[in-house]
């Protein structure tokens, strides 16, 4: 705790002949971190082995399979007993099965989408009854067809006849929309067109129906008809499909498990340098488990392998790996969303394991909110099992809000009990006390800064990059303490410490320190939404009641407007609580606190052969 768990480097050389036998066992340990070869002038990048394309090509069919066949994860109650070969059989088997159904469910879609075109240009002219065949190309005449989105049918029927008598004018009301149908000698084509654009015609080319006899309500009978057929027929298919996805389901997600781990393996190699002769691997052992790993690997290949180890040095990029209590683990979630540590850096999921409920429960602050939001919590930890450690933060979170819900005497936004802190009268009392853990909180960053900047830089730099900090907020308590007449210390005092701290800022960070002297103030007062978001939070709560209680006075069937009030306003309440509970305490701790010592982007533990 507090730090990444140890690691050492390890380098692992031998022939050729026992790479396949050190790959597997590898694989089996999960324990190695690879790092990845590059091709220099002494060695080349490894050869995958030859198993690699087949499991490669075999892997494919089996995610389309999962995709076609729409086979969730959490279908994956399966044990395979199957070799590759029996995989590939089954595979090729199922693929031929649902290939087909798919197949046919594709033209089914395909069908059923030219139909729904067609459709759209019957509905349209439906409310004109002229023969489907007269949209085609004539010699003597032209037709226009489309939306006239302005003006009227009788003021185009004039400017039409002021033109021409050679026209037949068809129109109809589709969608509160003007439907025409326009007939004219070929000689009048474009004076026909000026018009209509005069009148903000849109052009629509009924392409779909060309080879269309007879009416248009004719054909939309037919096509109706056709596509209930299709669509019958789309919903066996896709019972069909269902059905296979039921009874191969457990299969293609273990055969996908299975053959993924099986082409790390095959695809290895990539990672390795390599000669013509021999194969070496580097990596990172967590140190506590290099001794079993080294035997194991020894026995495996019979001692035919050479393997160096040696601790992690100063400039060494080491992958981190948290080691933390199993009460603070799930709060790695929160350094996994930033950032992981350094390798010699303090790892800080402790300290938000102590902060971050106790934010989220001084902003929620209320027995009501705090239960509902455990038993909702706690429902969908059970729900999600993959979001545990999420949940179980929320869980802890919510815990807190009750706690600080019986400080605050609230339930609801109602006072239940007498209150420890009351948030609705004693607003001052609430930002003094956030603005104390602002301090508290803010120093103690500095503090690990301190002691990160000392192991990486020495105890001077340590001083001027860190202690300046706190020397300047020495110095301003000074200086307020002795204006206000709290202390009997003159004001001269505060201003050396003011003094001193500027020049050790100046010395530790340069002129960026001295740009950054106001961000400390700004840091500690930003604390004070601690106090904010729970007043908000409360004022809605007393502003719901209030309203209910209104409506209660008034007694019938006001009670149950009065009921409706209380729980929409409070699950809205609740709600919003609850994200910017959340959500402003992660503020706090990213930007406020680890601004003061974290550094951060090192690459995370990822082992070989272990699922992420």
């Amino acid at each position: 705790m507090l730090k990444p768990q140890q690691m050492s480097s390890v380098i692992i050389t031998g022939h050729n002949n026992i790479q396949e036998t050190v790959i597997k066992e590898l694989h089996n340990l999960k324990i190695l971190h690879i790092v990845e070869h590059s091709k220099n002038e002494s060695a080349d990048i490894g050869k995958p082995l030859e198993s690699a394309a087949r499991l490669s090509e075999i892997l494919v069919r089996i995610r389309a399979l999962i995709t076609a066949l729409n086979v969730k994860q959490e279908d994956a109650n399966f044990e395979l007993k199957r070799g590759i070969a029996e995989i590939e059989s089954t595979a090729k088997k199922l693929n031929e099965e649902a290939g087909a159904i798919i197949e046919e469910l594709k033209k089914i879609d395909e069908q059923l989408a030219k139909n729904n075109a067609v459709r759209q240009e019957l509905e349209a002219l439906n409310g004109i009854n002229i023969p489907l065949e007269n949209f085609t190309s004539y010699r003597t005449l032209s037709y226009f067809s489309g939306y006239l989105n302005k003006g009227n049918v009788q003021v185009l029927k004039e400017e039409l006849s002021s033109a021409t008598n050679k026209y037949i004018l068809f129109d109809s009301i589709v969608k509160k929309k003007t439907l025409i149908v326009l007939f004219v000698d070929v000689k009048n084509k474009e004076q026909a067109n000026e018009i209509l654009q005069k009148n903000s015609f849109s052009q629509i080319n009924f392409t779909n129906i060309a080879n269309l006899k007879g009416n248009a309500a004719i054909n939309l009978k037919r096509i109706e008809d056709e596509t209930a057929k299709l669509q019958n027929k789309e919903e066996n298919i896709k019972k069909n499909i269902s059905k296979l996805a039921r009874e191969y389901g457990g299969f293609l997600i273990a055969a996908d498990e299975f053959l993924s781990g099986q082409l790390e393996k095959a695809e290895a190699p990539l990672k390795f340098a390599s000669t013509p002769s021999s194969f070496l691997i580097k990596g990172w052992v967590p140190t506590e488990n290099l001794s079993r790993s080294v035997d194991r690997l020894n026995k495996a290949s019979k001692n035919k392998i050479f393997v160096h180890f040696e601790p992690a040095k100063e400039h060494d990029k080491v992958p981190v790996k948290l080691k933390n209590a199993k009460f603070a683990k799930p709060f790695e979630f929160f350094i996994d969303l930033y950032s992981m540590p350094t390798y010699r850096e303090i790892d800080p999921t402790f300290f938000i394991f102590l902060t971050f409920p106790i934010f989220f429960g001084i902003m929620l602050g209320d027995v009501g909110y705090g239960a509902f939001s455990l038993a909702m919590f706690w429902l969908l930890k059970k729900k999600m099992p993959k979001a545990k450690d999420f949940f179980n933060i929320l869980i802890l979170a919510s815990f807190v809000t009750i706690l600080f819900g019986l400080l605050f005497g609230e339930f609801f936004g109602r006072e239940f009990i007498h209150p420890i802190i009351s948030r609705e009268h004693e607003m001052f009392t609430l930002l003094y006390l956030a603005i104390a853990v602002g301090i508290v909180h803010v120093n103690t960053g500095l503090i690990l800064g301190f002691i990160n900047e000392m192991k990486s830089h020495g105890i001077m730099h340590a001083i001027y990059a860190k202690a300046s900090w706190i020397v300047l907020q020495i110095g301003i308590a000074m200086l307020a303490l002795s204006y206000f007449n709290v202390i009997s210390v003159s004001p001269l005092v505060g201003y050396v410490f003011l003094g001193a701290s500027v020049l050790m800022l100046f010395k530790g960070e340069g002129v960026k320190g001295l740009i950054e002297l106001p961000s400390i103030l700004t840091n500690i007062m930003s604390y004070a939404r601690l106090m904010a978001i729970g007043m908000s939070s409360v004022i809605l709560a007393v502003i719901t009641n209030e309203l209910a209680n209104e409506f209660f006075h008034q007694g019938r069937f006001f009670v149950l407007i009065g009921v409706l009030i209380l729980i929409v306003g409070h699950a809205i309440n609740i709600m919003l609580g609850l994200l910017g509970s959340f959500l402003h305490s992660l503020r706090l701790h990213y930007v406020e606190f680890f601004s003061k010592f974290f550094h951060g982007g090192a690459k995370k533990y990822a082992p070989f052969g272990a699922k992420e």
